[in-house]
């Protein structure tokens, strides 16, 4: 196991890979600390799933917007400073969320979060892109995968645990106190190990001219307008969907099913993402040894047929002793997690292989204004779906998403 791990995560730059891993692990943190609260949310303001759904969607909806116009800003003027900028944004609207006493001013603090929070991916993925050789970039982004899971999984611990026995707000603010120490970390190893942050593009002493910008803006469109980012962004898109759509409602799901409290609810919320955390790895290493395209296919599927069969597994183990139930569920979903995670290295390479240091930050920017997009989607459409249906009923239903995006894998696999 030990030579597995650590062929799994040989990567070529690890002083660089480490802190912006770091760094992902803070952004997924911020980015998911409403879905362990949502029942908290429910009972507190009296607000739907719906709306509870629809506060994703601020965020995320805030994402896709200034995804592209990050991607443009960080190829020219620093990735790693813009990074940095975007974590500390976003730990000062987790702090106005924390200090939220109205559904409004929740929105809002999801709006300045997501804002600040576009700015991650178009950065630390294109330099993760960059810096790797072809034979690693698939192991990079299986790391840099991880980072973003480990950060997820915080969340349904601190945020989840702390607001059991503080409340909802103490969390938000416990939150921001947390991943801006962290952030602060991740600044620090960045200056001392001194990553470059220089720009592609410069002109008049550091400075940008207005002519160049534009050249610059239209080369970039000129570079990404292929069929294949098309597809890549679409892929991004129906991914993200699915996984926000999951990791939103999952707590919430084990909660209807079982009658437990948000706090042992959110264990199955936990075992997802430890069983992401572990397919990042597994998926990075697979990514640089066969077929990306075919790994892309599999996982999709693989998580459409684990989704859709909740229902049943639930309805089967509904005799069983409260404790061993509990375990059931959190077993099924590691595997779940197992399942949908795989896929986020392989895209992530697949991406990569198209892109040039140039334009890396701006076709990053352009492919996860697709995810961005996807992630403002999925929790408000199975929000609704929850409200009408019920959330036992609206969950399996997730499941089709995965039909759809294993077949845009074979569509891109189908036009090389």
């Amino acid at each position: 196991m030990p030579g597995a791990l650590r062929r799994m995560t040989e990567v070529s730059r690890p002083r660089t890979v480490g802190p912006i891993t770091v760094g992902h692990g803070i952004n997924e943190f911020f980015s998911i600390v409403i879905p362990p609260i949502i029942p908290l949310l429910i009972a507190d303001l009296g607000v739907t799933y719906g709306q509870a759904g629809f506060l994703l969607t601020v965020f995320f909806v805030m994402y896709s917007l200034f995804q592209l116009p990050a991607g443009l800003v960080a190829d020219r003027i620093g990735k790693n400073r813009l990074m940095l900028a975007g974590l500390v944004g976003m730990t000062g609207g987790i702090v106005i969320a924390g200090m939220a006493t109205t559904y409004g001013a929740l929105a809002i603090a999801q709006v300045v979060a997501g804002i600040a929070g576009s700015t991650f991916h178009p950065t630390g993925l294109s330099i993760i892109s960059d810096i790797e050789t072809a034979d690693t970039e698939g192991k990079a982004m299986g790391v840099f995968g991880v980072g973003g899971t480990l950060g997820t999984m915080a969340a349904p611990l601190a945020v989840g645990g702390l607001a059991a026995v503080s409340g909802w707000r103490i969390a938000l603010l416990g939150a921001a106190l947390l991943g801006g120490s962290a952030t602060l970390l991740v600044a620090y190893f960045l200056v001392s190990f001194d990553v470059d942050v220089t720009p592609s593009i410069r002109s008049d002493g550091g400075r940008i001219a207005a002519t160049e910008w534009v050249r610059g803006v239209r080369a970039t469109a000129t570079e990404l307008a292929t069929r294949d980012i098309g597809l890549l962004c679409l892929i991004t898109l129906v991914m993200s969907l699915q996984h926000r759509a999951i990791q939103t409602f999952t707590t919430s799901y084990v909660a209807a099913e079982t009658g437990a409290t948000v706090s042992v609810s959110n264990l199955a919320f936990f075992a997802l993402l430890v069983g992401g955390s572990v397919a990042s790895l597994w998926g990075g290493d697979l990514a640089d040894r066969l077929n990306r395209y075919y790994l892309g296919i599999g996982a999709a599927l693989a998580t459409a047929v684990l989704v859709g069969a909740s229902l049943l597994v639930a309805h089967a183990t509904a005799g069983l002793p409260f404790v061993l139930l509990i375990a059931a569920l959190v077993a099924w979903f590691v595997v779940i997690g197992a399942a949908m995670y795989a896929v986020y290295p392989v895209k992530n390479a697949l991406v990569s292989e198209r892109a040039e240091e140039a334009h890396s930050g701006s076709l990053f920017g352009v492919v996860q204004t697709g995810s961005a997009l996807g992630s403002a989607i999925g929790p408000a459409v199975f929000g609704v779906l929850a409200t009408r249906w019920g959330i036992i009923a609206a969950f399996p239903a997730i499941a089709g998403v995965g039909v759809v995006l294993a077949a845009l894998f074979g569509v891109l696999l189908a036009s090389e």
